[in-house]
């Protein structure tokens, strides 16, 4: 203080002294004494320093009372910071957040909100509300604060944030200040926050759901406790024909009869709730209704929706999928249906049966994994080669297709099914099965017919070509092209019949023997290919004359689809041929005309001596004649057996004659089959006791009778037991064995001779073979060429199983029954069958 006052006194006294200076300086002319102006001088001297002094004390004092007041107010200071900084730890302590505006500009932030709000704890991202608030929260908060700020109107609002927590911003005005605050509610005050919000959107909820209930197409209602009517919506009043609800109210119009009111009360009494389908009257018209009532703590409520029309719907569905099922059942494509979860929902009987799978099976309703397994362990399917997951994804792929989808399965047996999944629009799929085995393999036939058909067109020698219902060639061979002299390049460009005469090297003359009026050549070709009778066309065979000598054959063959095909020979070394060899067979003709007329000549003129003869040799062993040497009658014993082995002959050679002429007649009449193998027996017993074979009869199979002519029978087993007694060795058997089987009866007659190579077995039923090979006797060799003849003149056959040293069998089969007339299809039908 001492250093501040001494050091101000110089400022002070300095005015004074100046001013003493000032005024001495002009009083010198006045005339006034030195005396007097140095008592003036030091009067105002002292007046100065008295000044000086006091201005001195006043300061000091001054300057002591600055002091203080500076020290009260660094104590004040300290304190309102002391106080300000508490105040700040006590807002940062409760987990609130100020904004303070006290102008136009930025506001102050004061405090921190919660970590779990996931408010932005930076003050100018906070102060961005629209970043972490939802827009519509954002803006009704700005617009508060501006209200807040120039209106001083206070507001209150609550914002949920994402995990659950409530946070309130409230706005007043403090002097002139506008302060915002925001706060996590906690404890009572989020109770009560919730229970508002809670009633708030209960509110909002009812004033909705009965805006929702007045508007609903369906009769909604609600029951006091006592069961009466409290409230019911527009579609009720609608079905009740009431007025209007007030009036439904008052007069409690029901929308059901009372029977089904006391069904619906009896079952809210026992479980609090209703649910079944009633039938009332509604606009004159008895309906169907889903009735659903709920009992609550005020009565109840309950709905009723239309199900007529969806009744209908059902019902109509139902007679369609049946109606579906029993024409799926009929069709020989296997279908099955899957649902949504991959489970049999339907199949027909062509399912069950393409997979071979049992009733018990498909009523268990397997899903489609369990039913490819099923078929692959049952080894219908063959085994994939995958991972299970890979044939899962594989298998399911159609359920999750958009389109229908298509695939080829090759069963283990080697069935070929084309399979279709359709998906479906509620889930699940549509599965065809079609067995296409067949198909591909017609196709594959059909290719290869196809393919096989143009080689062997392509290297037919006859000349082949097809032409369209347009007239134009569609197909050839190179036969067509060689035999016409086409250019091959020409034909490829498929041209018009018409224009085919002016391209070939050979020029027809004309046919044979042409009809009256009736095109020939080429013009009658192009009228058959381009005629429009489709059903009147025939197929026409004929012939043409060519030049060059040539002779062609042609065939006017209609095809499907308006084709017409023609076919060409070249006929003419054929033709040639032809006259040579009718030349030839008039002259054969001629010659056997002759051998036959010389043979029935000679066989006349030689049975009057042979009878003569024979007539002769009974007439000389007749005791009337005399007795006879032993010579004699060995003589006579000779000519006998030798006269009536020609007269056989002779027989069978007018036999073959009549048969060759086809003037033979069989006599038919039952033949009784034991006395007709007797008869043959001794024919030939002289024979057999001569060579020293036995004889085996079979006939425990033949039954009784046959029809057939009895002398032939007889003529054809004499022959045939001739010639096995020539050819059994001494001491064998010769076997006769008759049998019935499949409508004919057969006889086999087996000897133990030498037997037949393979390649003579043919040339037996010559005429005039004779093989004298292991035989005693040389015969004519008519017997078995008779023999052959018989048997075909009654439809039958002869068949003979012999080898080299094994013996022959000559087996002969007879039908049984009537005999058709041998020209006729049943009877060439008969021989066929015989011989089989």
């Amino acid at each position: 203080m001492g250093l501040r006052a001494a050091g101000a006194f110089p400022l002070v006294l300095m005015p004074q002294v100046a001013m003493a200076q000032s005024l001495r300086a002009p009083l010198g002319p006045l005339g006034i004494g030195d005396g007097q102006i140095e008592v003036l001088y030091l009067t105002i001297l002292a007046l100065l320093v008295g000044a000086a002094m006091f201005a001195t004390t006043f300061l000091i004092r001054q300057r002591a009372a600055l002091a203080a007041e500076n020290e009260s107010l660094r104590a004040s200071l300290f304190q309102v910071r002391t106080e300000a900084e508490v105040r700040m730890a006590l807002l940062s302590s409760v987990d609130e957040r100020l904004l303070v505006y006290a102008g136009p500009g930025r506001p102050e932030v004061l405090g921190q909100l919660p970590a779990s709000i996931a408010a932005p704890a930076d003050e100018t991202r906070f102060l961005a509300f629209g970043d972490w608030m939802a827009a519509d929260e954002a803006a009704r908060l700005q617009a508060a604060i501006e209200r807040l700020r120039r209106d001083a109107e206070t507001f209150r609002l609550s914002f949920e944030r994402a995990n659950g927590a409530t946070v309130e911003a409230s706005g007043r005005t403090v002097g002139g200040y506008a302060m915002v605050r925001f706060v996590v509610l906690e404890g009572l005050r989020e109770t009560v926050h919730d229970l508002q919000r809670a009633e708030e959107l209960s509110r909002a909820t009812i004033s909705t759901m009965q805006n929702l209930f007045d508007h609903a197409p369906i009769p909604i209602w609600l029951r006091d406790r006592a069961g009466k009517l409290a409230w019911m919506n527009e579609a009720y009043v609608r079905s009740v024909d009431a007025k209007s609800a007030a009036d439904a109210l008052d007069r409690q119009i029901e929308f059901l009869g009372e029977h089904d009111r006391m069904r619906i009360a009896a079952d809210l009494a026992a479980g609090g709730l209703f649910s079944a389908k009633l039938s009332t009257v509604v606009e004159a018209d008895r309906r169907n209704f889903a009735v659903v009532e709920a009992a609550g703590p005020l009565g109840s409520a309950g709905l009723a929706i239309d199900v007529s029309e969806t009744e209908q719907v059902r019902m109509e569905l139902r007679q369609t999928i049946d109606s579906q099922s029993e024409t799926l059942d009929q069709l020989t494509t296997a279908v099955a249906r899957f649902d949504e979860k991959t489970r049999l929902t339907y199949y027909n009987a062509a399912f069950q049966k393409l997979f071979d799978l049992t009733s018990a099976y498909l009523e268990t309703e397997p899903d489609h994994l369990s039913l490819l397994d099923h078929l692959r362990t049952e080894g219908i399917l063959p085994t994939e080669k995958l991972f299970r997951s890979e044939m899962q994804e594989q298998d399911l792929a159609a359920y999750r297709a958009t389109e229908p989808t298509e695939a080829m399965w090759h069963l283990s047996d080697g069935r070929t099914l084309r399979v279709i999944a359709a998906p479906q629009p509620r889930g699940g799929a549509t599965w065809v099965f079609e067995d296409i085995t067949e198909k591909l393999e017609l196709e594959s036939q059909v290719k290869s017919t196809v393919r096989l058909q143009r080689e062997t067109i392509d290297y037919l020698t006859e000349a082949v070509a097809v032409f369209g219902s347009d007239g134009r060639l569609r197909l050839s061979n190179p036969a067509f092209a060689e035999m016409w002299g086409f250019d091959p390049a020409y034909l490829q460009s498929k041209p018009r019949i018409q224009t085919l005469p002016e391209m070939t090297a050979v020029t027809v003359l004309s046919n044979p023997a042409p009809e009256a009026g009736r095109a020939t050549g080429w013009k009658l070709f192009s009228e058959a290919v381009t005629a429009f009778d489709e059903t009147g066309r025939q197929t026409e065979i004929g012939e043409i004359a060519l030049s060059g000598g040539r002779t062609f054959v042609y065939g006017i063959v209609p095809l499907p689809n308006g084709q017409t095909m023609l076919t060409f020979s070249d006929v003419s070394d054929a033709r040639a041929a032809e006259r040579m060899l009718r030349e030839r067979n008039e002259a054969l003709e001629q010659a056997n005309q002759v051998k036959n007329d010389f043979v029935q000549h000679v066989n006349y003129e030689l049975r009057s001596p042979l009878t003569n003869i024979i007539g002769f040799s009974a007439l000389l062993r007749s005791p009337e004649t005399g007795p006879l040497t032993e010579r004699q009658s060995e003589y006579l014993d000779y000519i006998s057996s030798s006269t009536s082995t020609l007269l056989t002959i002779v027989n069978d050679i007018l036999d073959l004659a009549t048969v060759d002429a086809g003037i033979m007649e069989l006599d038919l009449s039952e033949v009784d089959i034991a006395r007709s193998v007797e008869q043959a027996v001794d024919g030939v017993r002289d024979r057999l006791e001569t060579a020293g074979v036995q004889l085996n009869v079979d006939l425990s199979a033949a039954g009784d009778s046959f029809l057939a002519d009895g002398h032939r029978i007889t003529q054809i087993l004499f022959n045939l037991l001739s010639n096995a007694a020539n050819f059994a060795p001494s001491g064998s058997t010769v076997d006769l064995i008759a049998r019935r089987r499949e409508g004919m009866i057969r006889f086999e007659v087996t000897d133990r001779g030498p037997g037949i190579a393979p390649d003579q077995i043919e040339r037996i039923f010559e005429r005039f073979e004779a093989n004298p090979s292991g035989g005693r006797n040389s015969g004519a060799g008519l017997g078995l060429s008779i023999v052959k003849s018989f048997v075909e003149l009654h439809h039958g056959a002869v068949d003979v199983v012999s080898a080299p040293g094994r013996g022959t069998t000559v087996a002969c089969s007879f039908p049984l029954g009537p005999l058709p007339p041998e020209d006729s299809e049943e009877g060439a039908a008969r021989y066929e069958d015989a011989a089989e």
